[in-house]
């Protein structure tokens, strides 16, 4: 329906509206005025007044609702890996202005420099990882010319990390090379290098055999959350040269689907007949992912690192959502009850309903970040009523509302306090399921609205629930 034809109709109801007013009022006022003119003035002017409070409510959100749309201009999609490290980065400092944990806050925001300044000096990482023994220290030796630290046969030399500032001709940018403790030792050691891989940006995974199962899993794992790795098969000095070519064979084929051959290298870092490194291969193999991939391998870095973030941001975020949209829901569950219970029309209460529950479903998406329009939501709230409708959820309502308000029945007027009780009860449900809606980035799921509308309405049926509600709505309306 155009925007003009609804705007015709709203005018036409409210001038019917006013002239029904005007009429009624004309008919009370002669009527009380058979008992005492004062008593008729007072009793009729009380009486303008509820209604021209109720008439401006309902003006008020019936503007809400047919207010024209103003939609802002969406911001053009990045086009290099840089512009989209870029835009990341900036998403993320919105994200943790938000956060109210003043704690929780700085410490991501500590995170988030080091992310920002090592994107800004376009520092590269390369990380040597892989089991304790493998020869880690010794590769880091061996890439920096000079002895970097103690190497030895004994599992877990490397205690702790180690970085080294690494300059290459004709690679631009700061590189660092960071040699940790041994995968797969101590638990802390470990884990301290399992994070420092995911932070890398471009990872030498060290062995010195065939992969075990375990040594797999993790190389899997970093592979599949997008990280660069080179392959390194270490100590091949210590092999026949056939036992290294099958050695690499079977290396390659473990790896073939997510690595390319020529990322699977073998090398000597510390031979052990003679003094100088054979690491020629991996200093080839790197020094062409650099010049063909650097830039790229940082900005790549940068958004994982920076959508890590963002994942922690937004679970805090989530949880201080929650208890805004809870505070509006519970505010236009009350606005609706008390919409409906002074509008007297039928038409009017389902304008003013709609309307209101137009306003709510804009205010969730501020909550959320999301700029809904009120066209958008409008839309909304009608398919989500329609939605209803279509599931007998307003006959339910009823049907439980009327249970519970059995016992009350002599302390207000029936007919009103269920319609009251009514809006506010599926304005409830309406708002929880909304929350849902925007909760997973304005997508219903895969079973649509009617799945989240159905799910609501059957977690607020209990009989438990129904009574607490019902309680809180006589406390409110008397």
């Amino acid at each position: 329906m155009k925007r003009p034809l609804i705007i015709a109709i709203s005018v036409l109801i409210f001038l019917g509206l006013l002239l029904w007013l005007i009429s009624t009022l004309g008919t009370l006022y002669v009527g009380l005025s058979t008992l005492h003119p004062w008593v008729a003035q007072a009793i009729t002017t009380l009486t303008v007044l509820v209604l021209l409070a109720a008439l401006g409510v309902v003006a008020y959100y019936g503007w809400l609702f047919l207010r024209p749309r103003h939609r802002a201009a969406p911001p053009p999609p990045p086009k290099t890996t840089d512009e989209a490290a870029v835009t990341q980065l900036q998403s993320l400092d919105q994200q943790l202005s938000q956060i109210q944990d003043e704690v929780a806050r700085q410490a991501l925001l500590e995170r988030a420099k080091n992310v920002t300044h090592a994107f800004e000096q376009q520092r590269l990482q390369m990380v040597i990882v892989g089991s304790g023994s493998v020869g880690k220290t010794s590769l880091a030796n061996a890439l920096m010319g000079e002895m970097a630290g103690e190497t030895a046969v004994t599992k877990g030399t490397t205690t702790q990390q180690q970085d080294y500032r690494v300059a290459i001709p004709a690679i631009e940018g700061e590189i660092i090379l960071s040699d940790s403790p041994g995968l797969l030792d101590a638990s802390t050691a470990d884990q301290t290098s399992r994070e420092r891989a995911t932070q890398a940006d471009l990872i030498l995974y060290v062995v010195d055999n065939d992969l075990h199962r375990a040594q797999y899993e993790i190389l899997m794992q970093l592979l599949a959350i997008g990280k660069r790795t080179l392959l390194v098969l270490n100590k091949s000095d210590l092999y026949a040269d056939d036992e290294v070519q099958l050695l690499m064979e079977r290396l390659r084929q473990r790896v073939e689907r997510q690595m390319s051959v020529k990322d699977v290298v073998a090398i000597a870092a510390h031979p052990r007949d003679y003094p100088t490194p054979d690491i020629q291969p991996l200093i080839d193999r790197i020094l062409a992912i650099l010049r063909a991939e650097g830039r790229d391998l940082i900005a790549n870095n940068i958004l994982l690192q920076s959508q890590r973030l963002s994942l922690e941001a937004r679970q805090l975020i989530g949880q201080q959502r929650q208890q805004q949209a809870e505070v509006i829901i519970d505010r236009y569950q009350w606005i609706g009850a008390g919409v409906l219970a002074a509008t007297p029309l039928p038409v009017v209460d389902m304008l003013a309903t709609a309307a209101v529950n137009t306003q709510m479903v804009v205010e969730l998406g501020q909550v959320y970040g999301i700029a809904v329009s009120i066209e958008d939501a409008r839309t909304l709230a009608i398919s989500l009523a329609k939605t209803m409708g279509s599931l007998g959820l307003v006959k339910g309502a009823l049907k439980l509302l009327t249970v519970g308000l059995q016992a009350n029945l002599a302390t207000a007027v029936a007919g009103k306090l269920l319609q009251g009780v009514s809006a506010a009860y599926l304005t409830r449900i309406a708002g929880k399921s909304f929350m849902d809606y925007f909760e997973n980035q304005q997508d219903w799921g895969d079973g649509g609205m009617q799945a989240v509308v159905e799910k609501h309405y059957q977690l607020n049926r209990r009989d438990q629930i129904v009574q607490q509600f019902v309680h809180q709505v006589i406390a409110r309306y008397p």
